[in-house]
């Protein structure tokens, strides 16, 4: 039979996760058959690319590692020759050379404007009808602003402004960057214009082949890991933080950003990353976690929303973060679908290993959405078996119940299989992982307490219930050391939580004081300073 490139992808496909001498010998003989192909210029390119970030991710050896590296360079060259004839085609798939299209916050179209590897200009307006006048009658010099009030469209605004077209997008971020001081309202502007934007690579390192960290070692694999003690290895003593250079940390957030560009992602942590904040731990099987949090003006109000990216050899493997208040915190994963072959199980247990002990963290939940709800995905994946399986638990007793009979029922009956009614009926709770006693405090059972307290106490009213907090906590504290912007922020929040709980205590209210000082700046002082305020 006449070997085909799609019969000989196909094999590697169904190979790619099997690593005994067989599959190795096969997997290297379909490489080096692959190799000697042309390379064809349709979807299965993206196909073979795929297969290809896979092998390189979980390599079987040296030699299987280098022939896939060469393929990712040849495909690197094709598209560089080739680009604009498939720019269509691969449009979002973060190849080598071609184009994405998509819309990004008002901060990383910011940051893209900047990059190196890459250059971004303005593809549409989502709503035509939402006029650009709105924005720049904020944003203009006084002596301009009547050419927002001549009726004119986005285009003719833009051409009586004399901004050229590839000069649009710029003088955008220009013009709104005036707003600054005002991010959240800065933000709602933007978004309303609903801009997508054109984002074209200057080269091969804009691509998800090539953008990757440095590892110290490749880790080569005999197998994939399914059945481990996961509650072992969450015990398992975590390795000292890679110690990097200014340098090496700019470039390992360069890839974590550029890791959501090219996927058409995009998460606050990642966009509004506290550059000193990362750590970065090498851990086993060629994976590496990075944890990071906001900067001040982006933090949420009394926890912590704590980015991390997972790299499995180097490559980005997935993504998400956790909710870290105290000993609980929410959590969520998302692993790029070019890695769900391998080993996710153990990909989530190594992240809530790092998020337990860099952070203490004892208390795991996750929201509905993660295992199915509004996400059919989720549903036809069986998600919340995933969970499951490592210890998650539904907190409605009547679904934990139901959990614990289909479980049953599933170990018992190899072909048994929960049916999609169940599965979605379970997305009615959070699920939770306990890993201590009890369920610790949470930041919204706190924000309702202070919901409560301002309709007793100040009949709803905001304004007078913020200014009287803030005087109350500072009378009781006794401080008089003036507060930075970040630090007022902090104040306001601290001060509703004090007042909505009476607390009075002075050891307490020390904690508070130093709370506010150091939220802004080292989320993980601020850590151990509310475990310090619970025990």
């Amino acid at each position: 039979m006449k070997l085909s490139f799609v019969n000989r992808l196909n094999v590697l496909g169904k190979i790619s996760s099997q690593f005994d001498d067989q599959s190795n010998l096969q997997k290297l003989q379909c490489l080096k058959q692959l190799s000697g192909m042309n390379l064809p210029g349709n979807k299965l390119l993206l196909s073979y690319y795929d297969a290809l970030l896979f092998n390189c991710a979980y390599p079987s050896d040296e030699k299987q590692l280098r022939i896939t590296e060469r393929e990712l360079l040849r495909i690197s060259g094709y598209l560089k020759r080739k680009n604009k004839g498939l720019n269509k085609i691969f449009e979002n798939t973060g190849l080598p050379y071609t184009k994405g299209i998509s819309t990004f916050s008002y901060d990383c179209l910011r940051w893209l404007l900047t990059h190196p590897n890459c250059k971004t200009e303005i593809n549409s307006y989502e709503d035509a009808t939402f006029a650009l006048n709105e924005v720049l009658k904020l944003t203009l010099p006084s002596i301009e602003r009547s050419e927002t009030t001549a009726g004119l469209n986005n285009t003719e605004l833009l051409a009586r402004l004399k901004v050229k077209p590839r000069n649009q997008l710029s003088f955008l971020i220009t013009e709104l960057s005036k707003l600054d001081d005002m991010p959240y309202i800065k933000d709602h502007l933007f978004e309303e214009l609903g801009l997508y934007v054109d984002i074209f690579p200057k080269d091969k390192f804009f691509s998800r082949s090539f953008n990757r960290i440095s590892i110290s070692k490749k880790y080569f694999h005999q197998n994939l890991i399914k059945l481990f003690d996961h509650e072992g290895l969450l015990k398992q003593k975590l390795p000292a933080p890679v110690c990097m250079t200014n340098v090496q940390r700019k470039e390992c957030i360069l890839i974590i950003k550029n890791s959501m560009a090219l996927m058409d992602r995009e998460t606050d942590p990642t966009t509004f990353i506290q550059e000193h904040s990362i750590r970065l731990y090498e851990l086993e099987r060629g994976i590496s976690i990075a944890v990071y949090g906001m900067i001040p003006s982006r933090q949420l109000p009394l926890d912590s929303y704590v980015g991390y990216t997972l790299f499995k050899n180097g490559f980005p493997a997935a993504y998400g973060g956790g909710w870290v208040f105290g000993e609980c915190a929410f959590f969520g994963i998302n692993i790029f679908e070019t890695f769900r072959g391998g080993e996710s199980g153990y990909m989530m247990c190594q992240l809530l290993r790092v998020y337990r002990q860099v952070f203490n963290v004892d208390y795991f939940e996750v929201e509905p959405y993660q295992f199915g709800l509004d996400n059919p995905e989720g549903i036809a994946s069986g998600a919340f078996w995933f969970y499951y399986r490592y210890g998650f638990r539904p907190l409605d007793k009547k679904l934990l119940k139901i959990s614990n009979e289909e479980y049953k029922k599933i170990r018992n009956t190899k072909t048994y299989r929960t049916s999609k009614k169940v599965l979605v009926q379970f997305t009615e709770s959070n699920i939770a992982l306990k890993l201590g006693k009890g369920v610790p405090v949470k930041s919204p059972d706190i924000a309702t307490k202070v919901s409560q307290m301002i309709s007793s106490k100040y009949n709803g009213n905001r304004l007078i219930a913020e200014q009287d907090c803030v005087l109350k906590f500072k009378n009781k504290t006794g401080f008089k050391t003036p507060f930075n912007k970040d630090e007022k922020q902090v104040l306001l929040e601290v001060a509703l939580w004090c007042e909505a709980f009476e607390i009075s205590e002075k050891n307490k209210l020390d904690i508070m004081m130093q709370m506010i000082k150091t939220k802004p700046v080292d989320l993980y002082k601020y850590q151990k300073l509310l475990l310090k305020f619970f025990c």
